[in-house]
């Protein structure tokens, strides 16, 4: 499908361009989890690790005990906030993003499933802060070819290699982009 037929919404990739500079978005991919257009918009950048797991973020009693996930930097707004992106299907206050992808619910149901489960990490992405626009703020940026859309594929979201998924998704976007998905960060390394 070409760039032109695609909008933002709830389940797709905000990709940003190669000429998009912002420290915070630079070569990011953004899950939306909620767009509208009189509201605004909400996701959260899935290939930007912490150097934090999740035993520091969540100290003493909490229903993640046992757990030492990954937290990612899910955007540069709230960064106090935790927020969990997951597979577990039928959790009350869950909001179905894709097929399949849950943001939230009920934190202690979601702990108590994943304990007793022993859930796997690539069915849980563990986010501190988030991705926010205001109305008509992410219009802008994408009349200004900041970002490239693209449909969400699980396996993305949940990618055990963060370092290479701008590069991959670039590649599946394809066509006149292909080029930037070989390209160094940092053009001095050409």
């Amino acid at each position: 499908m070409a760039q032109e037929d695609l909008r933002p919404g709830r389940g797709m990739l905000l990709v940003a361009r190669p000429t998009l500079l912002d420290p915070n978005f630079a070569r990011t991919v953004v899950l939306l989890c909620d767009h509208d257009d009189d509201q605004g918009s909400l996701g959260f950048v899935l290939n930007r690790p912490s150097p934090t797991r999740l035993g520091e973020v969540l100290q003493g009693d909490h229903d993640f005990r046992g757990r030492n996930d990954p937290v990612y930097i899910g955007g540069p707004v709230e960064l106090d906030k935790l927020a969990i992106v997951h597979r577990e299907k039928g959790l009350p206050g869950a909001l179905e993003v894709l097929p399949g992808v849950f943001l939230g619910g009920k934190v202690e149901d979601l702990g108590e499933r994943v304990r007793k489960e022993d859930t796997p990490e690539d069915r849980l992405r563990f986010l501190v802060g988030y991705s926010g626009w205001g109305k008509g703020q992410l219009a802008r940026e994408m009349e200004e070819d900041a970002w490239l859309l693209c449909p969400a594929r699980p396996e993305w979201i949940f990618d055990p290699d963060p370092a290479t998924l701008w590069k991959r998704v670039i590649r599946a976007i394809g066509g006149a982009w292909l080029p930037s998905a070989r390209e160094p960060a940092d053009p001095e390394m050409n």
